[in-house]
């Protein structure tokens, strides 16, 4: 099969990841699909479990002695609300696939799977290959987990996120955490009575835009851009007709690698602070964080990185603001690097779509990549 037949397959499929949809059954379908598509294609494949109901899968070939590479990819996706298409209908068209997913990353994962496939037909490498489809990477990331802890460590790992074939040695950590802001209820027809916490928690959003803006920068590390923040969601209140008590705001920080996120959130907890004040009826409170996300870095002189510069004509490797499943297998001392065909720009879009020129650049670029590094 073609990457195109596969890729076209899995968007078909809806696989939304259920903390995105809780109405979502999740990677099921599409883990159906691949576990049939494996046996149907003679490959040694293994199901396992990582949450419940929700399975990895992996796909191997070996021949003869040597490396074990790990091509990574994952079977979820973001919501389709707000999509402008119809987002499972895998459709073909101006040169295109379009359809959730189809660039994060069933178009990539598709590649991998037919870099396999021809592979498997060559005798001009050694090693072993596997193709591993995990859940949960829109989120927490806890099918990587579960397949690092379920095997031993592969040589090298390639991760499949759109980088249009650039060679890419390193992405951005993640640090999510909550502010609130708690004052007193009371009814609206006498709001005097009450400390209004939606109100008491403008100043404190003016005071945490103005750290990213001008403070957050600070943590940086030579090769990647700057630390951010953002504000992306806020709640307060539970009736019209009620003075709110609290009010709370979720932050989203992009680390670099040497940064100390513990220090990144008392920093931001110290300026607030200091802009605010004490303030009489409210309390402000900082939640310790319940994400962090590793970033990671791979050394620029190393072989893998070298090798799949070379192969590209890439003078130098790049490295990306958004995370991924890499820096958990950077973390488990796995050489690691991202690496896939497709637009990150197309990713969570409203009409997302791959090029299938993209498609046929990718299997091939896989196929390169493996017999470089396995040759």
């Amino acid at each position: 099969m073609t990457a195109l037949e596969i890729a076209q397959a899995l968007v078909r499929l809806p696989s939304v990841n259920p903390l995105h949809d809780p109405a979502s059954a999740g990677e099921g379908a599409v883990v159906d699909w691949l576990e049939q598509w494996g046996h149907t294609q003679k490959l040694k494949t293994l199901r396992e479990p990582a949450l419940p109901k929700r399975d990895n899968i992996s796909f191997t070939i070996t021949q003869g002695n040597g490396p074990h590479l790990l091509l990574n990819g994952h079977t979820d996706t973001v919501s389709v609300a707000g999509m402008s298409i119809e987002p499972f209908s895998g459709e073909v068209r101006d040169g295109r696939l379009w359809g959730r997913g189809s660039t994060d990353m069933k178009g990539p994962l598709a590649c991998m799977l037919a870099a396999l496939l021809d592979l498997r037909a060559r005798d001009d490498w050694r090693g072993t290959v596997t193709v591993g489809c995990v859940v949960d990477e829109e989120t927490e990331f806890q099918g990587i987990v579960k397949l690092i802890e379920d095997h031993d460590p592969w040589d090298f790992a390639v991760v499949g996120e759109p980088t249009e074939l650039r060679m890419v040695r390193g992405c951005k950590g993640c640090l999510r955490t909550v502010v609130r802001v708690r004052g007193r209820a009371a009814h609206s027809s006498d709001p005097a009575q009450g400390r209004n916490a939606i109100v008491g928690m403008a100043p404190v959003l003016e005071a945490v835009q103005e750290f990213f803006d001008n403070e957050i920068s600070q943590f940086n590390r030579e090769g990647f851009s700057p630390c951010t923040g953002s504000v992306g969601l806020i709640e307060g209140g539970t009736a019209v007709n009620i003075v709110p008590d609290e009010c709370a705001a979720t932050f989203d920080i992009r680390t670099v690698p040497g940064q100390d996120t513990a220090a990144t959130s008392a920093a931001l907890a110290k300026f607030v602070h200091a802009r605010i004040g004490e303030r009489e009826g409210y309390e402000l409170i900082f939640d310790p964080p319940y994400h962090d996300s590793p970033n990671f870095e791979t050394a620029a002189d190393h072989p893998l990185v070298q090798t799949a510069c070379a192969l590209r004509d890439q003078p130098a490797a790049d490295t990306v603001a958004f995370g991924c499943d890499g820096s958990k297998l950077a973390a488990a001392g796995i050489p690691t690097i991202i690496f896939g065909p497709g637009n990150i720009d197309q990713a969570h879009t409203k009409d997302e779509y791959i090029a299938l020129t993209d498609l046929e650049a990718g299997t091939t670029a896989y196929v390169n990549l493996a017999r470089a590094l396995l040759g």
